[in-house]
């Protein structure tokens, strides 16, 4: 998984402008997204990953509540369905 580093280098302070300053927000903003972003979303259900989870992202994991089943979405082998692998 992508890590988020905890400290953002400004570099030299002393003639930092505002519209400077809101560039670096905003690139931390993006960066930020971006690392979020990739990590996968983990939906528990009483059911295996569906065919039509077309709303789902390549990477997404659903877990069976009923037999711990674990599956990741492969991919979207068509724009009305997607393919899930068993992982245990």
């Amino acid at each position: 998984m992508v890590k988020i580093s905890e400290n953002y280098d400004i570099g030299n302070r002393d003639n930092v402008t505002p519209e400077r300053l809101l560039e670096m927000l905003e690139d931390m903003y993006r960066d930020l997204a971006i690392a979020i972003n990739r990590k996968p979303d983990v939906y528990v259900r009483t059911t295996d990953g569906s065919t039509t989870d077309i709303l789902l992202s390549d990477g997404d994991l659903t877990i069976n509540s009923s037999s711990n089943k674990v599956e990741i979405l492969t991919k979207h082998s068509s724009p009305t369905a997607v393919f899930w692998k068993t992982l245990s």
